[in-house]
């Protein structure tokens, strides 16, 4: 068992309606137990990329006896199942889901590097994953995410209220 962290976005159609059902479609393919999930948050796009369209974002966590690799897989097939087109650099997407954090698995794969790199420095990702998982620590410093400085630039807005903290799933 271990305990994992996705990021998931949306630019693009009903942005709430599509993380909210990647939710719960990821609940029930990878086995999650104890999930909990953050407010959503209403981000610009990235400065440098070509999406045009406002994000909504936030993060999961849960409990999986999938191993990292296996959890991307699911992400990649429900990004594909809602339409999403890789052609451009962070573009617009229906569907975004990276993978954060693993436990204290360090992963230094072609296709998956654990933890994310840009959690840090992406307000986007580091509020909502305090949000879910308040313990959170980076595996690679042993630095606490919540004892972090939120990074400069355009600040997310949270959209709704947090849920109690009782597991989700």
């Amino acid at each position: 068992m271990i305990r994992v962290a996705l990021g998931l976005g949306s630019s693009l159609g009903d942005r709430r309606l599509q993380v909210e059902r990647a939710v719960a479609m990821l609940a029930a393919r990878t086995g999650a137990r104890g999930m909990r999930v953050s407010r959503w948050y209403r981000t610009p796009p990235m400065r440098g990329g070509t999406a045009r369209g406002w994000f909504l974002n936030g993060v999961a966590a849960f409990d999986t006896d999938l191993d990292p690799l296996e959890v991307l897989e699911v992400c990649v097939a429900l990004e594909r199942g809602f339409g999403r087109r890789r052609a451009r650099y962070w573009g617009d997407r229906t569907l975004d889901l990276d993978v954060l954090l693993a436990g204290d698995r360090i992963v230094d794969h072609p296709r998956l590097q654990l933890p994310h790199p840009a959690i840090a420095h992406r307000a986007f990702v580091l509020l909502p994953l305090r949000e879910a998982w308040p313990d959170a620590v980076d595996p690679r410093t042993g630095s606490r995410y919540a004892a972090l400085p939120v990074p400069p630039g355009p600040a997310p807005v949270p959209i709704g209220v947090l849920a109690a903290r009782r597991p989700l799933v």
